[in-house]
């Protein structure tokens, strides 16, 4: 996860949108692997700008910079060590400092899961730069998807539902909803709003082809996902006669932690002036595509979406605002940002566990 405090890259004139790519078939797929893949069968790569040389804008003045890193040393944030170590320099200071805070909140597990930027600017956005020179009153905490990190839930639901058949959507609703508290995820409910807006689009006389061509509805939940959800007793009552070290209990329970994870997140309100800026972005760039078998309607509905899905500016999400003038404001921003991290770190915790998932291997990225 790279982190890209108070600079941000301007967008080089010239460039078009790029395409998502779509998943990789398998999670245990074999074979070579192309050099332009990020992660063999996990991740959907996003167009990258690296070795393009990007102009900047800076933080502000150096003094508003000094007087913000002077409140998040107060606050125990940052230490007067790495202002030691980045030798006075307050752009250096809050990258250090940044980094280190996602360092604390889980980097390295994250980093195996999914690819995402944080970035600390005092603009929402690299494209709606403020003419005035920043006070540090309005500063903004920010985390993007560079890719879309890929899963395939079909062994999990397998494994739950040889306890019961209302296991796995048990299992799955858990999950995908506690990371979806927090970051956009695409699943069988996107693919759901994907062929309404199709049906809706296309003429039944004209479009018959494509009509044709589309995704079966019916067929993007397997049958064990239109269960109802066992309930807690239900659930308490099954986790009790399994041992600890069982696969299913392990599965369960750690979506549960995710899920008690996920309702301790309280990230702030935006601004309305700030909600208005993203009114003609894209929806945020998904942190993971999960599917229930290879090749389904929700990887089909992907796949198509996709070829649009960097065509308008995506919005960052989560996107903290805060007063960094203010000790309580900047705490809670932090605060915010920690928690969200502690999901993906809490997520990954169940992906591990999924039968045939495997994490990114960074060493299949291009140099």
């Amino acid at each position: 996860m790279s982190a890209v405090p108070a600079m941000l890259p301007n967008p080089v004139a010239g460039l078009t949108a790029g395409r998502l790519r779509a998943p990789v078939r398998a999670q245990n797929a074999f074979g070579s692997c192309p050099a332009w893949v990020i992660a063999r069968g996990q991740s959907l790569e996003v167009p990258r700008l690296d070795r393009v040389p990007l102009h900047h804008c800076s933080f502000g003045s150096d003094s508003g910079a000094a007087r913000f890193a002077s409140v998040l040393v107060d606050l125990g944030i940052a230490t007067a060590i790495d202002w030691k170590r980045s030798s006075g320099e307050p752009i250096r200071f809050l990258q250090r400092t940044l980094n280190r805070f996602i360092r604390e909140h889980g980097e390295k597990r994250i980093d195996g899961a999914f690819d995402l930027c944080v970035t600390l600017s005092t603009d929402p956005h690299e494209w709606c730069e403020t003419e005035d020179e920043p006070d540090g009153s309005q500063i903004f905490l920010s985390v993007e998807a560079h890719s879309c990190g890929f899963v395939n839930l079909g062994p999990a639901l397998a494994l739950c539902e040889q306890y019961h058949p209302r296991l796995p959507v048990m299992f799955a609703r858990t999950f995908l909803n506690g990371m979806g508290s927090c970051f956009r995820i695409y699943d069988d409910r996107d693919a759901e709003e994907h062929v309404s807006f199709l049906e809706e689009s296309y003429d039944p006389t004209e479009d018959a082809e494509a009509l044709f061509a589309m995704p079966d509805r019916c067929s993007i939940l397997p049958p064990c996902m239109k269960e109802r959800p066992l309930g807690p007793r239900q659930l308490k009552s099954l986790l009790s006669r399994l041992t600890p070290k069982d696969p299913v209990s392990r599965l369960l329970q750690r979506s549960l932690e995710l899920q008690s994870v996920a309702r301790g997140v309280h990230l702030p309100p935006l601004p309305e002036a700030v909600r208005e800026l993203f009114c003609d972005c894209n929806p945020p760039v998904p942190v993971l595509l999960a599917i229930y078998r290879t090749g389904d309607a929700i990887e089909a509905c992907f796949d198509d979406e996709g070829q649009s899905m960097l065509e308008l500016t995506p919005e960052p999400w989560p996107l903290i605002a805060f007063n960094g003038t203010d000790p309580e404001s900047t705490l809670r921003a932090f605060r915010s940002l920690g928690s969200a991290l502690d999901v993906l770190v809490a997520a990954r915790r169940v992906l591990d566990l999924v039968p045939g998932w495997e994490p990114i291997d960074r060493d299949d990225k291009r140099l």
